[in-house]
C-alpha cells in the first residue's frame, strides 16, 4: 500500500449527496487501514440505548448515576455484535 493513501487515524466525513443509508451524514474514524482492508467506527450515530442500559444488561452496577445517562453510539453496519470503547 502506498503510504500516502493510508487512512489510519483519519476521519472520513460523508459527502452531502451520499445516499447510502449506512453512511449518509456520518463521521467515521479509521482505526486501521492496510493491505488487508480497513476498520472504522461511525462516531455520530446515537442508538436508543444509554450507558445505564448497557451496564444493566452486563449486570454491572453504576455508582455515578449522572454519568450513566451517556448515549451509546452505533459504530457502523459491520460487526454489530461487537462493542468498542472510545475515550
Amino acid at each position: 500500500m502506498n503510504s500516502g493513501s493510508n487512512l489510519t487515524s483519519h476521519f472520513l466525513i460523508a459527502m452531502p449527496g451520499l445516499k447510502d443509508g449506512n453512511f449518509s451524514r456520518t463521521v467515521t474514524y479509521i482505526c486501521e487501514h492496510n493491505d488487508e482492508g480497513a476498520m472504522g467506527i461511525v462516531l455520530n450515530r446515537p442508538s436508543d440505548l444509554q450507558l445505564c442500559d448497557l451496564l444493566e444488561q452486563l449486570e454491572i452496577s453504576e455508582r455515578i448515576p449522572e454519568k450513566c445517562r451517556q448515549p451509546i453510539y452505533i459504530g457502523g453496519p459491520v460487526q454489530i455484535d461487537r462493542g468498542f470503547v472510545l475515550h
